[in-house]
């Protein structure tokens, strides 16, 4: 019996992706980049794209994330530039009010009808919210999906509703009117792994993210994550895992790629991004994807469970993740996002049916070679 899973990309809207190294390939955070990554995962068949939301970047010698794109912002322009691909973007519920995404959204369905979505977050870095002006420490980790959950009530209210009254905990709308509505409901997803953060996806959102890969206990929690969701809803959240994979031709050549990013880790920069996440009173209940990176002398400059091999051995590397797992869908994180993604695309997911699992890149069409 084969399965069938969507298969999208975590886009680098920020300098250095995710790798926190000196050492990496073409990642500067510019939009001419994004475009060109997007366009040429819509043309290869990946099923969505996903940016993040980022106010601050962390000191040292990598400058991790010191240029950052707007999601938003980036959104809207990578709807209009496409015409397949799902775009989604990332929210924080504890800066911007419901009503602003709604309307937002909303416009972006205006754009592209039915081809969007958010990543709520609820913000666990204190350093992110201090550019801002807004880290609010009276809010406990579970009080903060508390007031997310509340926000997304809101924000489904003004989506679904002619007028909206909502006199809550945290949010106050009286005589509220939003149209035109959305074509359809924006999918909303969450990528917190605490357990609140977990709860929060399964009773709010379509899908959950957690972090996954070639690791047994990342494993076994995204299948723990499968049962709470089955246990808590008729209608199960899927579950999407973050993979972070370091392909080669062979797997020498995937093995020194791995070699060469972790030779440049950016141990202070990754030390300031832990204080960030050390200045939250909450630090001990925050999700091990948001502190999977961390924890001083284990340092590490990739995700934890990070997969590393030649393309002839990731399908069934991959295979083994995606059943063992029990995943509905992977968000890809690689060291370079057009060399990599089109050879991923054309070389690997085609041959995960051998194994039983089938994407929409299981029958690519089109070999094109798309560079910035």
């Amino acid at each position: 019996m084969q399965k069938s899973i969507d298969v999208g990309v975590f886009i680098p809207t920020v300098s250095r992706g995710w790798f926190h190294s000196v050492n990496t390939r073409y990642l500067p955070g510019t939009y001419e980049h994004v475009l060109h990554v997007v366009r040429g995962a819509e043309l290869w068949g990946y099923d969505f794209v996903l940016s993040p939301q980022n106010w601050r970047g962390t000191k040292g010698t990598s400058k991790y994330w010191r240029h950052s794109l707007n999601s938003m912002a980036v959104t809207g322009a990578l709807l209009q530039a496409t015409n397949r691909i799902k775009v989604w973007s990332t929210g924080y519920v504890t800066e911007t009010p419901p009503a602003v995404f709604a309307d937002t959204l909303a416009t972006f369905d205006q754009i592209a009808p039915g081809r969007i979505g958010l990543n709520i977050v609820t913000g666990g870095k204190k350093d992110i919210f201090d550019t801002l002006g807004m880290w609010d420490d009276s809010l406990d980790h579970a009080e903060r999906y508390e007031k997310a959950a509340e926000w997304v009530d809101v924000v489904k209210a003004l989506w679904t509703q002619d007028v909206v009254n909502h006199d809550g905990k945290y949010f106050h709308l009286y005589d509220a009117m939003m149209d035109p509505k959305p074509s359809v409901l924006p999918t909303l997803v969450n990528a917190g792994a605490s357990e609140s953060g977990l709860k929060f996806a399964i009773e709010n959102c379509d899908i959950a993210f957690i972090a996954c890969g070639d690791d047994p206990e990342l494993i076994q929690a995204a299948k723990d994550s499968r049962r709470l969701a089955e246990s808590m809803s008729d209608r199960p959240t899927k579950i999407y895992a973050l993979l972070t994979l370091i392909p080669g031709e062979t797997s020498s050549q995937a093995r020194e790629l791995m070699e060469w990013i972790e030779a440049g880790v950016d141990l202070d920069g990754l030390a300031d991004m832990e204080s960030g996440y050390r200045a939250n009173k909450s630090f001990d209940k925050l999700s091990s994807s948001s502190l999977s990176l961390i924890g001083g002398k284990d340092y590490r400059s990739v995700q934890r469970g990070t997969i590393v091999g030649s393309y002839d051995e990731l399908p069934e590397m991959l295979a083994r993740v995606v059943t063992e797992a029990e995943l509905d869908g992977v968000m890809l994180i690689v060291p370079d996002y057009i060399e990599h993604l089109q050879s991923l695309a054309l070389r690997t997911f085609p041959r995960l049916a051998e194994f039983g699992i089938t994407t929409r890149l299981s029958s690519p069409k089109i070999n094109a070679n798309i560079r910035p």
